[in-house]
């Protein structure tokens, strides 16, 4: 039996054929504007999930079944991989619901766990040139630390990263005893002992940087053995007291910062090729007198200071023979009066690179903003001090500027000294922080970033050139 159908129906449905037709292939071509990196050729497509953390590629993974295929092709030959594993907080949480929010974390903790050895399964290449692990885990979790490591010593990795939180003890042995093939070691909250140290360098004959961030216990790094090792950074390892290194003629490098007091009472450091050591120092209580033998042979020092208690042993540092580079760097341009910062920086008969990271700044910038004052009170022409000159001040670079006067008052007056200056780089401050709501409260200058803060470093180039018309100066 045929259908019939009215004319005048007839036409209305047709129109809402039309207009439905229309409207999937307007659906279809959004779809298809939307998912332009899909479109993409695959080689691209796997370099941008190899540069995801495994968590990230796992959850592109079930976007469509192309990322899932991509994912699978990525896990199987990638050279990299970067579990992370972050506990959720119980900070704010009611007392009464802590229990079960304590249950619900453990279970989501649980079903991470489980995938982290589902993706390592997946991995099929025979090696594996980096293997970083991040896990807030809790102490009965240590055997999963030791299966996954157990997987990355059997792919010969080169490099490890691995930051557990200090408030978990964690037994490092099996990473010293097992990774023959290690050429760079990072380890954060890893509570190490003399042993552990011993036996790393006699296992990992290769390695060659070594960085050792918040160890707690140890009070004594000894290395006895290092032949191939460059590079050395030890940082927030607060009972640290004895640095001994021998048989390290490739070592070129040493960075050491500590936030608390430390004092080393014994510093023994047999490296012919070290060239660089690098000093944050905090504390007002720091002193150099243990590293005087080590920097009387070193060619480049970088000094970060947070404190001015050491500006007094600064001048003496620096008349230090083979020195050829200083780069000092304050934590904001007011830790060190300036009258002493000009006396480190005459003391030193070598090229210097001076650095400011200020942010000590308590109110919003736009209140202190300078850019009515360079117009008013700095002179058309400005001369630099001939007679009380820094001749070897190279380099100027000012982090974070964010236009205040204080800022541009620092910056001057240290040019007015700097006859030989070459480059003045000037880093503007971000623009995200500068219209943080929350940081500067009640403060709305949303809008005002490009009039103040970069018209400021605009109009202070100007000026720095009217003084070092040969000089470069970088915005950035």
């Amino acid at each position: 039996m045929a259908l019939k159908i009215h004319p005048n129906k007839h036409i209305l449905l047709k129109r809402l054929m039309l207009k439905k037709g229309k409207t999937m292939q307007n659906k279809q071509e959004e779809i298809d504007k939307e998912d332009i990196i899909s479109k993409l050729p695959a080689e691209i497509l796997v370099s941008i999930m190899c540069m995801l953390r495994t968590e990230e590629a796992a959850k592109m993974s079930v976007v469509s079944r192309l990322w899932r295929r991509i994912w699978i092709t990525t896990i199987r030959v990638t050279p990299r991989l970067t579990i992370f594993l972050e506990r959720e907080s119980v900070a704010d949480i009611a007392p009464c619901d802590l229990s079960k929010k304590i249950r619900d974390i453990n279970k989501k903790m649980s079903r991470k766990i489980i995938e982290v050895y589902r993706v390592l399964k997946l991995h099929k290449a025979p090696t594996l040139y980096e293997f970083s692990l991040m896990a807030d885990l809790t102490y009965k979790d240590c055997h999963h630390i030791d299966a996954w490591l157990d997987f990355a010593a059997k792919k010969h990795v080169q490099k490890l990263v691995l930051d557990i939180p200090s408030v978990m003890v964690y037994d490092a042995m099996f990473v010293a005893n097992n990774f023959h093939s290690l050429r760079d070691l990072t380890m954060e909250g890893i509570s190490v002992t003399e042993n552990f140290i011993d036996r790393l360098f006699s296992n990992s004959p290769f390695l060659e940087r070594f960085v050792l961030l918040a160890s707690n216990k140890l009070d004594r790094l000894s290395i006895a053995f290092a032949p191939n090792l460059k590079y050395l950074q030890i940082e927030s390892s607060e009972r640290l007291q004895h640095l001994q290194i021998s048989s390290a003629e490739n070592l070129n490098t040493i960075i050491i910062k500590f936030i608390d007091e430390v004092n080393f009472e014994s510093v023994n450091i047999s490296a012919p090729n070290l060239s660089h050591i690098s000093f944050a120092i905090f504390d007002d209580g720091f002193k150099f007198d243990s590293f005087v033998t080590v920097l009387n042979q070193i060619k480049r020092l970088a000094i970060e200071v947070y404190t001015d208690a050491i500006s007094a042993q600064l001048p003496q540092i620096l008349k230090l023979s083979k020195l050829e580079h200083l780069e000092l760097t304050l934590g904001h341009c007011s830790i060190i009066p300036f009258h002493c910062l000009l006396d480190i920086l005459k003391a030193a008969p070598f090229s210097i690179t001076f650095s400011s990271q200020d942010q000590a700044v308590l109110a919003h910038p736009a209140k202190d903003n300078a850019l009515k004052w360079l117009d008013m009170h700095i002179p058309k022409e400005v001369e630099v001090n001939q007679n009380h000159s820094c001749q070897c001040l190279k380099v100027v670079k000012w982090g974070v500027f964010a236009g205040c006067q204080s800022e541009v008052e620092f910056l001057l007056h240290l040019l007015e000294y700097a006859v030989s200056v070459e480059k003045i780089f000037i880093e503007l401050m971000d623009l995200s922080y500068w219209r943080d709501r929350e940081h500067w409260r009640g403060c709305n200058y949303d809008d005002q970033y490009e009039e103040l803060c970069v018209e400021c470093a605009r109009l202070l180039r100007t000026k720095i050139l009217q003084m070092h018309p040969r000089a470069e100066v970088i915005i950035t």
